[in-house]
């Protein structure tokens, strides 16, 4: 297939928030839980009013610098407000950068050093390490704080959107939309550079790869810095006409009653928070996942968390799904007339131009042998722009303009289903033999005697490297009742050479343990 064949066809985001307030003006295109433990106080926003306050919010933007090219920080709970800030955004051709609303004053400063954005976007939470943060830098960026993220027009009492700009140009599908952070679970976070473009093709392989209806309401209760939020969950409903189910950020306890309340029907996780979800419903007796027929998941879950998940949550279904914010949005997956076994990730998706295994003498390697999994595009079409003012790390990641390195090593089967092994980097050769974290990983979550587990290595001058286990441990733990059932269910193998209790993990805003912070 020709790379640089899309489905995009010179739409952005805004155009089609345009046709379907056209189209369907008065539907709702979001629904919110401001307060999730208040379940009575449910909002709903329809297309019109969506469009109606992101056209007032692009022109008070524009007034204040957001527009051709410029950036703009954005430091929001998800709400109604944040996305439509989001839009507005987008529509006059300036940048999105959103990082985590929890950041402190160091991540705001990286974060305006990277962009010079214009304005800073933030909530009354973290309002005071956005004001120290552009102080401390120089910037000349305006800090805007909302109070109320709902909406409901008339934007001009917000201190720092008081004036009217002109209605600004658009710009094209090739403009840069965002920049977002990569995970950075092993080494700093990267910016990547994603498209117009980019966000419809998305859209649009999601969508159709998916089998999403526009009935259906994509539960946004990631992090919205993160892929899985402005990518998976919001792209989608613009180009099928669906809607949003949004809660302020993703609890474990509320994951199901907020989907039951708000109305969600598809989502899209990752396995560790998910996890903890599946933990909470098992605490508090739940079994009720109301009108969520599909979880399409990043990772997979332990063999005995898949039991205690079919108890309970069996008419879901489960699709795993891979991806990364380099990749823009899935390459591989399963089909939704296709079983998922919990194990293969599934096939490559329909519009991806080609994958390869590359192995480490940079041949392809064959069916059920470990490669590195190399993904062709279009750089700014189907794969990222690049890194932010990183040509070095860039030229190392696409490679001829048309082969991403994705860094994960996987095999292949002989159906051609895929089966993750790891990140190249959390490969942990010992005496001689290749170790996956996270196989690994996976196996020691399955003991009864532990809450969670993380894998990484320690250097080791005999066997090249060592393998510790950070453990949390359960009710009744003991570190000899844990190595007898690691030696009784895995075999000496699976025996980690050093244990490490921990009471939590330091993970993303997507919910992944970071390596680097654990030693």
């Amino acid at each position: 297939m020709d790379p640089t064949f899309n489905t995009a066809s010179g739409q952005t985001i805004w155009s089609l928030a345009q046709h379907w307030a056209d189209r369907r003006s008065g539907e709702d295109v979001i629904v919110d839980l401001p307060n999730p433990a208040d379940p009575s106080i449910l909002r709903a926003t329809t297309w019109e009013r969506l469009v109606t306050d992101t056209a007032e919010l692009r022109r008070r933007l524009a007034a204040v610098g957001v527009t051709d090219q410029r950036a703009a920080l954005l430091a929001l709970p998800n709400s109604p407000l944040n996305v439509a800030v989001w839009l507005a955004i987008l529509a006059n051709d300036a940048i999105v950068q959103a990082i985590d609303v929890e950041s402190g004053v160091l991540v705001f400063e990286r974060a305006i050093a990277a962009t010079n954005p214009a304005v800073v976007i933030a909530c009354t939470a973290n309002a005071a390490q956005a004001a120290e943060a552009i102080a401390r830098t120089g910037s000349a960026a305006r800090l805007i704080v909302p109070t109320d993220l709902g909406l409901g027009g008339q934007y001009g009492s917000i201190e720092g959107l008081s004036r009217l700009g002109a209605e600004p140009a658009a710009g094209s599908s090739a403009s840069v939309a965002a920049v977002l952070p990569t995970s950075g679970t092993s080494g700093l976070p990267k910016w990547v550079q994603l498209t117009q473009e980019n966000f419809v093709m998305a859209a649009e392989r999601l969508s159709r790869n998916s089998g999403y209806l526009d009935s259906d309401r994509h539960y946004l209760c990631s992090p919205f810095f993160h892929t899985n939020a402005q990518l998976y969950l919001c792209a989608p409903p613009f180009v099928t006409g669906g809607s949003m189910a949004i809660v302020p950020r993703f609890s474990a306890s509320g994951y199901f009653t907020s989907a039951r309340t708000t109305g969600a029907t598809v989502s899209s996780m990752v396995a560790p928070p998910l996890r903890i979800a599946l933990q909470k419903a098992i605490d508090a007796g739940e079994a009720d996942s109301g009108g969520l027929r599909l979880i399409q998941y990043g990772m997979t879950l332990s063999a005995a968390d898949w039991v205690e998940w079919d108890d309970r949550f069996a008419t879901i279904e489960m699709r795993q799904i891979y991806g990364q914010t380099e990749s823009v949005t899935g390459v591989l997956g399963g089909s939704p007339w296709e079983t998922d076994d919990r194990i293969a990730i599934g096939r490559p998706l329909v519009g991806v131009p080609g994958v390869r295994l590359v192995g480490d003498d940079g041949e392809d390697v064959d069916d059920g042998e470990p490669g590195e999994l190399w993904v062709r595009g279009k750089p700014g079409s189907t794969l990222m722009l690049g890194y932010l003012d990183a040509p070095e790390a860039t030229a190392e990641t696409l490679i001829d303009g048309e082969w991403l390195r994705t860094g994960d090593i996987m095999v292949r089967q002989a159906d051609g289903r895929f089966q993750f092994r790891g990140r190249r980097m959390h490969i942990i050769r010992r005496g001689g033999e290749n170790l996956s974290t996270y196989a690994l990983e996976l196996d020691l979550q399955a003991c009864p005697l532990v809450t969670d587990v993380a894998v990484t290595a320690k250097a080791d001058d005999r066997l090249d490297a060592l393998v510790v286990a950070h453990v949390i441990p359960d009710t009744g733990y003991t570190e000899q009742g844990f190595i007898a059932w690691c030696r009784a269910t895995l075999g000496k193998r699976g025996v980690p050479d050093e244990i490490r209790l921990r009471t939590s993990f330091p993970r993303t805003g997507s919910g992944r343990v970071i390596a680097r912070e654990l030693e």
